[in-house]
């Protein structure tokens, strides 16, 4: 893979800081409305409906063997049953900021288990910068003054970054397309699928209709699945291949 220029890395940053950053409002919003695992499931489900038609239309549509698809499958559900599952469940009582401060624990867990798979310790300075994140971490956890939610909440939050990082690793250094588009939307495909089975599983669609959502809750869906998932997913999986540092990482929803 060649180098990426500048613009790129700025286009990949900004899908990431700003529209993923958006995400938590707009999943805050959401979740209001529409059962969490749902929401998730659609908005999964979503991106890869818009990536597969993007790529077929373009004709880079390929048939991906069973081992690519094994990874996707782990990854996906690692990332959006673990990681955006949680997330969701946690959204209907944290507020859109906190949760977005308890995730910056991504990076953590990414820096401490990629150093686990490569059997070697981070550099000094890093160590600093890991304790006092870790700091901060457990005293957004153990709640404060201004907290919102319960301890509950704020450990599912902790535990989506957990899942987020392993995930990430796994789709990082396991076997996938070469096109980064089709490794996301396959990843994509397999997480949302198994979301929705989860969703039906745990009686979601029981007492909830489609015709409860109004329009801000549409917006926000469709928010979530092109903004979030479409081009945020898709800067953070082509992030993952171009860049060693999980610095880019601080931030996800």
């Amino acid at each position: 893979m060649s180098s990426p220029s500048r613009l790129q890395l700025a286009g990949a940053f900004a899908a990431i800081y700003i529209l993923w950053g958006a995400t938590f409002l707009a999943l805050r919003y959401a979740v209001a409305e529409v059962p969490p695992l749902l929401t998730i499931g659609i908005r999964c489900a979503g991106g890869a409906a818009v990536l597969f038609a993007w790529l077929s239309w373009r004709g880079q549509l390929t048939v991906a063997p069973a081992t690519q698809w094994r990874i996707a499958l782990a990854a996906g559900v690692l990332l959006f049953v673990g990681g955006h599952g949680l997330l969701a469940w946690a959204a209907q009582r944290v507020p859109s900021g906190e949760a977005a401060l308890l995730m910056t624990a991504i990076p953590l867990w990414l820096v401490l288990l990629d150093a686990a798979r490569a059997r070697r310790a981070p550099a000094g300075r890093v160590l600093v910068g890991l304790g006092l994140g870790v700091l901060g971490v457990a005293i957004l956890t153990l709640g404060g003054a201004g907290s919102s939610g319960t301890p509950a909440d704020r450990l599912g939050l902790v535990g989506s970054a957990l899942f987020w990082a392993v995930g990430s690793l796994i789709a990082r250094h396991g076997t996938r397309p070469a096109s980064v588009l089709e490794a996301t939307a396959m990843q994509l495909a397999a997480g949302g699928a198994v979301v929705l089975l989860a969703s039906g599983a745990a009686g979601e669609l029981h007492e909830w209709s489609a015709g409860q959502v109004s329009l801000r809750g549409t917006l926000a869906l469709g928010f979530l699945v092109l903004g979030g998932t479409v081009l945020g997913f898709g800067a953070y999986t082509w992030l993952l291949q171009v860049r060693r540092r999980p610095r880019w990482a601080a931030m996800r929803s």
